[in-house]
C-alpha cells in the first residue's frame, strides 16, 4: 500500500485549518487558511494566534470567545464548535478596503499517547456567502438583506449560548453523579459561567463555616489568584453593602457599571483592573447557597440583559444539582451512621459479654484469696470492669429503656417532611448530626415542639413557597440554635421575643420578604445521649 503524504493532504484540505500548540502558537496553516486570512504563511507561523489576529477594539468578543473555546478544549480534551463569528478581512489587492465576513469556527484536540492534548486543530468555515443568499423583501428595500444577516447572526449566537448552558448543566450533573470532589465541581461551575457570559473573570462566593463572611469557593480567569482571597463580611455594614453581599441577602440579581471602588473595599489589590460586574444568586430567595459574580476589565461593559438571564438560568441549574448532591451525600452519611450504630451494638454485645465473664471469674477468685490486700485489689478490679460495662452500654444504647427511639436528627427531618407535604412548600433542611449525643430527652422534646409550632405558623403566611430549617450546635456561646425561615407574606407585626421551652424565641421579618423564627437554648454542661 502506498504511503499517504499527510502533510500534502493537510495543505490541500478544502477547509481553512491552522495547527496550534498548547500555548496557542500557530505551528502550521494550510493553503485555504492562508487564502481566507489574507496573510502569508510566513506572517502566521510562529506567532501567537491572538497576536496574529488581535482584538477588534470596537468588538473584542470574538477574540475572547476564541480564547475560552481553546481553553475549554485543553481542559475537556473534546471538540468544541463555536458560535457564528464576525471577522472582517482586507480585500485582496485593496489593503485600504475591508469586507464584512462571517465564520463558523471549530476547535478539536490532537491527543497524545497518554490522553493529554498535544495540539489543537483550529478550523474555520466561511458562511458569508450563505448569509448573502438570504432574499430581501423586495427591490425597494436594499437594507433588508443586511437586517436578515444580522438577525441570523444574533439568533445563531443565542442558540449557541443556550447550548452552552445545557451542556454546562449536563457536565456539572455528570461530575456530581460521578462523586467528583465538590471543590472541583465549583471550579467547573465558575469556568463554564465565564464561557457562557463571555467575560474576563468569574468568582463563586459562598458562606464560610461560621456564616459570618462570604468567601471565594471557586474562580476562573486571569486574576483568579487575587479573587480567591476575597472575604466579605455578612454582618451589619457601616458603608455601602458589597454587590455580592446584597445579592446573597436579597436573592435577587444586581448589576454595577463600575465595581472598582467596591473591589478595593473588598480587599482586591490595586493592580487588579475591575470594571462592570454582574452578580446572581445561586439558588432561590430564602435558600441562597452562594453568589456567582462576573467581572470585566474597564472599557468592556457587560451586556447586562443577556448576561443576567443566561447566568440566572445556569445558576438555577447548578444550584439544583448541588442541592441534589448534598441530599445524596446526606443519605450516604445516614447510611454510614446506621452501619456504625449496628457495628457498635454488635461489638458492645461481644465486649460486654467478655467483660462480664472476666468480672464473674474475678469475683469467684475472691473466695480463695487469703491476703486482704490482694482481695482489695481484686474487688477494685471488679468495680472497674463494672464501670466499663456501664459506660459501653450508655455509649451504644439510649438510657430510655429497651425500646430504642428514633434518632433526633431523623425525627427533625420527619417533622419537616410532613410539614412540607401538608403545606405544599419546598424545604431545605440543615441539621447537625451530633444532636443525638449532645441533647438530653427534654431538650430534644422542646426542640421538636418549637419546630412544629414554627412550621405550623408558615400556613398563616400567604405566598410561602420555600421553607429553610436549620438546627445546629454553637460552641460559642454554647447553645442549641434552631431557625425556620419562609418567603411568604409576614404578619403585620412579625417582631417579638419570648422565653419558650427553656430557651429564647425570636420572630422577625426576613430581608427581602418572609419571616424568620429563631430559638436558642443553652446547652447543659453534661451531654447524655437521648
Amino acid at each position: 500500500m502506498a504511503r499517504v503524504d499527510f502533510e500534502a493532504v493537510f495543505l490541500a484540505g478544502p477547509s481553512p485549518t491552522a495547527v496550534l500548540s498548547r500555548e496557542f502558537v500557530i505551528l502550521a496553516v494550510n493553503d485555504a487558511y492562508e487564502a481566507v486570512s489574507g496573510r502569508a504563511r510566513a506572517d502566521l507561523v510562529g506567532h501567537d494566534v491572538f497576536e496574529a489576529f488581535p482584538d477588534d477594539p470596537d468588538d473584542p468578543r470574538g477574540a475572547r470567545a476564541l480564547r475560552v473555546s481553546l481553553e475549554r478544549v485543553l481542559t475537556t480534551r473534546q471538540r468544541h464548535a463555536m458560535a457564528l463569528q464576525r471577522y472582517d478581512v482586507a480585500v485582496p489587492g485593496r489593503p485600504d478596503l475591508v469586507e464584512q465576513r462571517y465564520w463558523s469556527p471549530v476547535n478539536a484536540p490532537v491527543l497524545d499517547a497518554d490522553g493529554s492534548v498535544r495540539l489543537i486543530l483550529h478550523r474555520v468555515e466561511e458562511v458569508t456567502g450563505f448569509l448573502h443568499q438570504l432574499p430581501s423583501a423586495g427591490p425597494d428595500e436594499p437594507g433588508e438583506v443586511q437586517a436578515r444577516q444580522a438577525e441570523v447572526f444574533a439568533r445563531s449566537r443565542e442558540l449557541h449560548q443556550a447550548n452552552q448552558r445545557l451542556a454546562a448543566a449536563a457536565d456539572i450533573a455528570t461530575a456530581l453523579l460521578a462523586d467528583t470532589p465538590s471543590g472541583a465541581v465549583l471550579e467547573q461551575i465558575a469556568a463554564r459561567a465565564r464561557e457562557i457570559a463571555d467575560v474576563d473573570q468569574t468568582v463563586l462566593l459562598a458562606p464560610d463555616e461560621d456564616g459570618t463572611h462570604l468567601v471565594t469557593a471557586a474562580a476562573a480567569g486571569a486574576q483568579s489568584a487575587a479573587y480567591r482571597a476575597l472575604r466579605l463580611p455578612l454582618g451589619e455594614q457601616h458603608g455601602a453593602e458589597p454587590l455580592s453581599v446584597r445579592v446573597f441577602r436579597s436573592g435577587r440579581s444586581a448589576i454595577s457599571e463600575d465595581a472598582a471602588h467596591a473591589a478595593r473595599d473588598a480587599g482586591l489589590p490595586a493592580d487588579v483592573a475591575v470594571g462592570a460586574a454582574v452578580a446572581v444568586p445561586l439558588g432561590p430567595a430564602g435558600a441562597v447557597r452562594g453568589v456567582l459574580a462576573v467581572v470585566n476589565v474597564p472599557g468592556r461593559p457587560v451586556a447586562a440583559a443577556r448576561v443576567v438571564r443566561s447566568l440566572e438560568l445556569f445558576a438555577a441549574q447548578a444550584a439544583l444539582a448541588l442541592e441534589l448532591a448534598e441530599r445524596r451525600r446526606d443519605a450516604v452519611r445516614l447510611s454510614v451512621l446506621d452501619d456504625r450504630e449496628r457495628i457498635a451494638r454488635e461489638l458492645n454485645t461481644a465486649v460486654v459479654g467478655r467483660l462480664t465473664g472476666i468480672g464473674m471469674g474475678l469475683t469467684a477468685t475472691l473466695k480463695i484469696i487469703q491476703r486482704e490486700a490482694a482481695a482489695r485489689r481484686v474487688r477494685e478490679a471488679v468495680r472497674a470492669v463494672d464501670d466499663v460495662i456501664r459506660q459501653l452500654n450508655s455509649a451504644v444504647f439510649p438510657p430510655a429503656g429497651p425500646a430504642r427511639r428514633r434518632a433526633l436528627h431523623r425525627r427533625v427531618q420527619d417533622l419537616v417532611d410532613a410539614a412540607a407535604e401538608a403545606l405544599g412548600v419546598a424545604t431545605t433542611t440543615r441539621v447537625d448530626s451530633t444532636l443525638d449525643a449532645a441533647l438530653d430527652a427534654e431538650a430534644g422534646k422542646h426542640l421538636l415542639a418549637v419546630l412544629d409550632a414554627a412550621l405550623t405558623d408558615v400556613a398563616q403566611h400567604p405566598g410561602a413557597g420555600h421553607v429553610t430549617v436549620t438546627v445546629e450546635l454553637r460552641p460559642e456561646p454554647g447553645c442549641l440554635h434552631a431557625r425556620v425561615e419562609d418567603d411568604g407574606t409576614p404578619p403585620a407585626e412579625p417582631g417579638g421575643r419570648a422565653a419558650r421551652h427553656g430557651g429564647e424565641l425570636t420572630t422577625a421579618a426576613r430581608p427581602g420578604g418572609g419571616t424568620v423564627v429563631t430559638w436558642e437554648r443553652p446547652l447543659a454542661p453534661a451531654r447524655p445521649r437521648i
